[in-house]
């Protein structure tokens, strides 16, 4: 009961502010979401990591006291896998239409398939990377980037697990599909109205969605604190911390230089890309990945401010943007 309370909790705070339609505002309550999901996740951790005896979600609450507005900062570690997620699946298709031109539609279909998987499974490691955040700022982190930088360090050494539980959840997925596809297959089109159609296609997914929301929070305890114990028992202390944090912001670099180049590529190849629509999207790529290289060393110093850290998300932003509208106008 505990953890059925505590999952729909989580998709009641879903569903109102990720879903609700609110105009402009609705970006800044998805962001929302985010923070009160780290929230939720940090009272379901402290509640059922008590050996007290029994505790519930309020007594969770209860015992976040003087740290809970430190956890709802920790939620914002969840934007990279929002982030990620956007860019790499739609740069996706692009992509992959130059490696069918190149290979043949089968062998680029299978390659697009297992990018698909790859993807999902580092976006389900970052948001490990957020809870992790979380649990360490509700076992006592006070800084926020520190608390980050041992999400990542955690999600980094528990990858195994990590992809053991995406594989597990795209066959859950895959099943749940197929079982609800044989259901559907048995219902005429005529049986509902329109009406009928929108609340049967919003609704749908919902059920499967709570059962893995179940899972993860039932994973969430063994798998943290597996992970975490053998992050502190891996960790060197400050200076290993540091070099990782700034490791991190290197490869990042690297990998957009890579996505340069195979934007590029893909604008050689496929037809219906304009080439100066993928120099200027790889020219972005490049200059965003260089200016994350330069920031690198701030990644791995605690007492840098967040301006060093992210100002290379501001300065390619005015070039690129004059580059796009002319990319635009040519096009």
């Amino acid at each position: 009961m505990f953890f059925i309370g505590a999952a729909l909790l989580i998709l009641a705070l879903r569903w109102s502010l990720d879903l609700v339609q609110l105009g402009g505002a609705s970006a800044a309550f998805i962001f929302l979401s985010y923070l009160t999901d780290a929230l939720v996740f940090a009272v379901i951790w402290t509640a059922v990591t008590q050996t007290d005896g029994e505790a519930g979600l309020l007594d969770g609450w209860r015992l976040l006291a003087g740290r809970r507005l430190k956890v709802i900062k920790a939620g914002i570690w969840g934007l990279p896998s929002a982030a990620v997620s956007y860019l790499l699946l739609s740069l996706g298709a692009t992509l992959f239409q130059a490696v069918s031109v190149a290979l043949g539609a089968r062998i680029g279909g299978w390659l697009m398939l297992g990018w698909i998987f790859m993807v999902g499974w580092l976006c389900c490691a970052l948001l490990f990377v957020a809870l992790f955040a979380c649990i360490e700022t509700a076992r006592g982190e006070d800084g926020l980037w520190k608390a980050g930088i041992k999400g990542m360090r955690g999600a980094y050494l528990g990858w195994r697990p990590l992809l053991a539980i995406w594989t597990a959840f795209v066959c859950a997925a895959t099943l749940c599909a197929a079982l609800g596809a044989g259901v559907l297959g048995h219902i005429s089109m005529t049986t509902l109205d329109d009406a009928g159609r929108e609340v049967l296609a919003y609704w749908i997914n919902w059920p499967a969605l709570f059962l893995a929301v179940m899972a993860l929070l039932a994973l969430l305890v063994p798998i943290g604190t597996d992970v975490l114990v053998s992050d502190r028992s891996n960790a060197g202390g400050e200076t290993e911390l540091a070099a990782f944090g700034e490791a991190v912001a290197v490869r990042l670099g690297q990998g957009l230089k890579a996505l340069a180049a195979a934007v590029i590529l893909s604008g050689l190849l496929v037809i219906n890309v304009g080439i100066a629509s993928s120099l200027t999207a790889a020219l972005a790529l490049w200059l965003t990945g260089r200016a994350l290289a330069a920031s690198a060393p701030a990644w791995g110093k605690a007492e840098a401010g967040p301006w060093a850290r992210w100002k290379w998300l501001v300065f390619p932003g005015l070039p690129l943007l004059l580059l796009w509208l002319g990319a635009t106008q040519i096009s």
